[in-house]
């Protein structure tokens, strides 16, 4: 029996190598552009961060104004980082849990390329001064369709892969793959032709445009993100996933009742009543799956958590698990009118999109890329003290984001709630915070040029060819796992 196992074993290795060499190219090709889009959105941040601090700042240069560099510094975090760091994700998974290879790793770099030679003509619009006024979706309408396009061939492959499966029921992450592949052509198609094509009401276009950034949310990052985190922590763990039913209910929770959430922005706004309150009642009911999540990752980390001192995938990947947690209750607790009122549009909004988009997608995303690069490089990463800078560094900076922004929407909450004050009051108030908000994306931006050096010595196949993973804490070829270097597994003797 312990001989078919062995066989069976060795067939499951060379059936994952033959998978990871078919994505090989194309995965690394997104997510080398991915992190090069990162490192640019994180300086456009810094910028935008500095001339919000200082208005006075590069005056002479329209360039350098914060209503340029800010919608730039979004568009090129979202569509040029996030999306296309989680295509690279999307199709090492499917790939690996549908146990198919890719047969169009060409078509999916020629879709690759326009979607960044499009991301690229939008950011630099955007930057000169031809953008909308739509927050995310601030790229000239003409760009949409490219977009569409692009997206609708990797999501086409996706969508194959999981056709031709092999197995039975598909695992939670193949769902939520699914799902990230079916939701956004619905909702970016469906905002674009509202807003570019219809000539509907000021209003309504707010309403449309904050429904597309509230399931752009639930409809993408957070099913791409939870997809990685599904796979990573059960695999570095060494044990499965604690509750397959819960997970099951934390996915058609999610599925149900996130496209509800989009006028929630607008509690109190000027709409029909109940159209914000749905939104408000929908957002405190997605605690359901968010609950769902936590109790499946304590449950299934319970007793090896001391894995995250080595593994440098499980702590990004935890790290990230704990934002999306926080952001469930933040944004479940701002869904109350009494709450709401303190923290609307103000500098919260930023801290808590930043939370989901960066605390949590991001993290997760980077948890990923040091799991799978390895894998379809056939290298491990050069130094594990260049990972622990970048996570040390890149924590650092969400959650100075995040508490400083959360704070500075308290005081400008305060001061617009009060009648007899001046507006400009409360501008003061806020502004006094945003210093952190500068040097916050000044330390992300020097984390992700580590990252990004090291990606790319291993796009260039640079990477350490001695035996054993990079792992925190310790020396190469020291430990041949993180379960074995925190004393859960026997080392493996010659």
């Amino acid at each position: 029996m312990s001989e078919t196992m062995q066989e069976a074993s060795v067939q499951d290795v060379q059936e994952r190598s033959v998978i990871d060499r078919s994505v090989r190219y194309p995965v690394l090709f997104f997510f080398t552009a991915a992190a090069g889009w990162l490192f640019l959105a994180t300086l456009l941040g810094f910028a935008s961060s500095l001339k919000l601090a200082a208005p006075e700042l590069w005056d002479a240069c329209p360039w350098l104004g914060y209503g340029r560099l800010f919608p730039a510094h979004m568009d090129a975090l979202i569509y040029g980082w996030g999306m296309q760091a989680g295509f690279g994700v999307m199709i090492w998974l499917m790939a690996r849990l549908c146990r198919v290879e890719v047969k169009n790793a060409t078509t999916l770099i020629v879709a690759g390329n326009v979607w960044n030679v499009a991301v690229l003509v939008g950011v630099l619009s955007v930057w000169g001064g031809y953008g909308t006024s739509m927050p995310w979706i601030y790229f000239p309408a003409f760009l949409w369709p490219a977009l569409f396009l692009s997206y609708s061939v990797i999501s086409g492959t996706l969508l194959m892969m999981f056709k031709r499966r092999r197995g039975g029921e598909a695992y939670v992450s193949q769902k939520y793959i699914f799902g990230a592949a079916l939701w956004f052509p619905w909702i970016y198609a469906t905002a674009n032709l509202i807003l570019h094509h219809t000539g509907g009401s000021a209003v309504m276009d707010a309403g449309v445009n904050a429904w597309f950034m509230n399931n752009l949310i639930y409809f993408w990052f957070i099913p791409v993100g939870l997809s990685s985190a599904y796979y990573i922590i059960p695999k570095i763990v060494g044990r499965p996933i604690y509750s397959y039913q819960l997970a099951q209910v934390g996915f058609w929770a999610l599925a149900v009742l996130a496209g509800w959430t989009g006028f929630n922005r607008f509690l109190g706004g000027p709409f029909p009543s109940w159209m914000p309150a749905i939104g408000g009642a929908a957002s405190i009911l997605i605690l359901i799956p968010v609950a769902a999540v936590a109790v499946n990752f304590l449950g299934t980390m319970a007793g090896r958590t001391s894995l995250m001192h080595y593994s440098p995938s499980l702590r990004f990947t935890v790290f990230g698990g704990i934002m999306f947690n926080l952001y469930g209750v933040f944004i479940a607790l701002s869904s109350y009118f009494d709450v709401s009122r303190y923290l609307q549009f103000s500098y919260a909004t930023v801290g808590f999109d930043i939370l989901i988009i960066y605390g949590f997608f991001s993290m997760v995303i980077f948890g990923a890329i040091y799991f799978i690069v390895p894998r379809i490089t056939e290298c491990e990463w050069p130094s594990g003290k260049l990972i622990r800078f970048h996570f040390w560094y890149t924590s650092y900076g969400i959650i100075t984001i995040i508490v400083f922004m959360i704070a500075a929407g308290l005081a400008q909450g305060g001061a617009i709630n009060d009648w007899s004050g001046d507006f400009m009051d409360s501008v003061r108030r806020g502004n006094g915070y945003v210093v952190a908000l500068a040097i916050a994306w000044a330390l992300i931006s020097m984390a992700n040029l580590a990252f990004y050096y090291q990606l790319l010595l291993m796009f260039f196949g640079w990477g350490r060819k001695t035996e054993g993973p990079t792992l925190i804490h310790k020396k190469p070829g020291e430990a041949m796992s993180a379960e074995a270097a925190a004393g859960f597994a026997k080392e493996e003797t010659a």
